[in-house]
């Protein structure tokens, strides 16, 4: 008899943990959620190829722009200029955050893009909101 139980309790926190995860995978959106969001926001398109294999997620009249989750910025700054240098473009970056406001880790980005004077436009998107911003030019 206590061998059943515990094997419906270890059921019954299997199907819970199931759930909770269902529910946490159900309200992170993905990346081409929120590069659909600045497509239209900035008049983009998106995935665009330019040669083998430098690709970029969404290009406009003037930006290649990337787009990531804002733990990942300094794989997207490489990108932006490498990706700005292959067709004359400026470089772009959204980062995708929790947190729009102004951040330790987005302070310090805008002032490297600044001190070096690097020719990056930094959006920064809010999870929550999906609200669009521009952060340093």
């Amino acid at each position: 008899m206590r061998y059943h139980f515990i094997i419906a309790i270890t059921g019954l926190l299997a199907l819970l943990l199931a759930l909770l995860s269902l529910s946490a995978s159900a309200s992170m959106q993905s990346i081409a959620h929120y590069q659909e969001i600045a497509a239209k926001l900035l008049n983009a398109q998106s995935e665009q190829t330019i040669s083998d294999p430098p690709r970029y997620e969404l290009v406009s009249a003037t930006h290649a722009i990337e787009i990531n989750w804002d733990n990942k910025w300094d794989k997207l700054l490489g990108l932006s200029l490498d990706y700005a240098f292959e067709n004359g473009k400026r470089a772009g970056m959204i980062l995708i955050t929790d947190d729009v406001g102004d951040t330790t880790d987005l302070l310090q980005l805008r002032a490297l893009i600044r001190h070096y004077d690097l020719p990056v436009t930094l959006w920064v998107i809010d999870k929550e909101t999906e609200r669009l911003r521009m952060f340093a030019e």
